[in-house]
């Protein structure tokens, strides 16, 4: 089932929903993928703890940054 919902955007976030050609597939996508991380990050700290991620630095998140962007050659090493 489906409902139907009147939302604002920024005018750039507006843009790039309707420039993916079905803005409702677009946001829902968006949503799902928003749940997927929390349900993730709530994993994560079932396993160690609250504030696991307090550790991680600005070194660790461009790298992580670079590993999902699909440019993991440079840490292959």
């Amino acid at each position: 089932m489906t409902k139907k919902i009147t939302i604002s955007l920024p005018d750039e976030l507006a843009d790039e929903a309707q420039a993916s050609g079905n803005a409702s597939a677009y946001i829902a996508a968006a949503l799902r993928e928003r749940r997927r991380i929390q349900d993730d990050l709530a994993i994560m700290a079932d396993l160690w703890g609250p504030g696991w991620q307090d550790g991680i630095g600005d070194e660790d998140r461009a790298r992580a940054a670079r590993l999902f962007g699909g440019d993991a050659t440079a840490d292959a090493a």
